[in-house]
């Protein structure tokens, strides 16, 4: 009776390992294969339909030409970009997952505890692409004309003045922060779900100031809703030529942005590191691209692997800091 149960099983093990083989020759031959063979994952931290999302579609459409393989974009929201990240920490460093990186990333990295990874010791960074800056705006109606009336305002208030921001430990949370501890003066932070709610409050005349990226202020500048005393760029905003920066007026080293880049994880081979770096540098410096993008308002600024790498651990330094100075929590 035990015979036939016996020469079942072994036709079971025998299919078994079968299966497993040609899964090897099939590895085996995708390995050996010209990279790439197959379609890429783009994993995007980020909802779909956010700035960071667009910016990925915009640039896989060309990308996917020069690979000659689709480039699916992933969104993999959740855990303020945690549970996008940890998952491209844990792929395959074969080239088939690549993780958009942008400064939200890095300020949640230095914020919360025991992140499941480490940006510099699990990726390899492949490109920066550009970044989009901010604008240092006040109510249109407001008396304050500069960042000398910003300061004495504050001073003139028994309790200093409020900023709006789009949410705790955002980059519209960071900047002011910063901007606050370098002015020296008293000032209460009101957080909003949100980059709308925030520019309202402005708009409103609820709160004295807001960092704000330039795409959302053109249009309220546009309108004359907003006074704009500034923008983070290194050079002024074509949109806004008579607006100085923030380092035209004596911070030096005040540029924060809205950057974007991509990243592989650690170990992937140099020469797929390179080919991915050629084929986003080309689409990146595509006319057509170039003005999709800067119709985000991005502006594109080309970083090879080694100067993104540098770049984001400045970027990890600078955030760090003010998070620690000013006690900053998630909410």
């Amino acid at each position: 009776m035990t015979w036939p149960l016996m020469i079942n099983f072994t036709k079971i093990v025998c299919a078994a390992l079968a299966l497993v083989a040609a899964t090897d020759v099939v590895d085996a031959a995708a390995q050996s294969a010209p990279y790439p063979s197959k379609p890429i994952k783009l994993i995007v931290a980020f909802s779909a339909g956010g700035a960071g999302d667009v910016v990925a579609r915009i640039l896989t459409d060309r990308v996917r030409t020069g690979l000659g393989q689709p480039l699916i974009v992933d969104n993999q929201a959740g855990g303020n970009t945690v549970i996008g990240t940890q998952n491209a920490a844990r792929a395959k460093p074969d080239g088939y997952t690549i993780l958009q990186m942008a400064v939200t990333n890095v300020i949640v990295a230095g914020l919360q505890k025991n992140v499941p990874y480490d940006l510099e010791r699990d990726f390899t960074p492949v490109i920066g692409v550009g970044a989009v800056p901010m604008a240092l705006a006040v109510p249109a109606k407001s008396n304050i004309r500069g960042i000398a009336d910003l300061t004495a305002t504050a001073k003139s208030l028994p309790g200093g003045i409020t900023y709006a921001s789009g949410g705790t430990a955002s980059l519209t949370h960071l900047a002011a922060a910063r901007l606050v501890q370098e002015l020296k003066i008293s000032a209460t932070h009101v957080p909003f779900r949100g980059g709308s709610g925030a520019m309202q409050a402005v708009l409103g005349n609820q709160v004295q100031f807001i960092f704000v990226s330039t795409v959302a202020a053109t249009e309220f500048a546009k309108h004359g809703d907003f006074r704009l005393l500034a923008v983070t760029s290194e050079q002024r905003v074509r949109s806004f030529p008579d607006v100085p920066t923030m380092v035209e007026q004596g911070f030096a080293d005040f540029t924060p942005m809205l950057w974007y880049g991509y990243v592989v994880p650690a170990k992937t081979p140099t020469p797929i590191v390179d080919r991915l770096y050629d084929a986003f540098a080309k689409a990146a410096n595509d006319p057509g691209t170039q003005q999709r993008l800067g119709d985000l308002g991005l502006t594109v600024r080309i970083r090879s692997g080694a100067d993104f790498g540098r770049y984001m651990g400045e970027e990890s330094v600078r955030w760090r800091r003010v998070i620690s100075e000013n006690n900053i929590r998630m909410e």
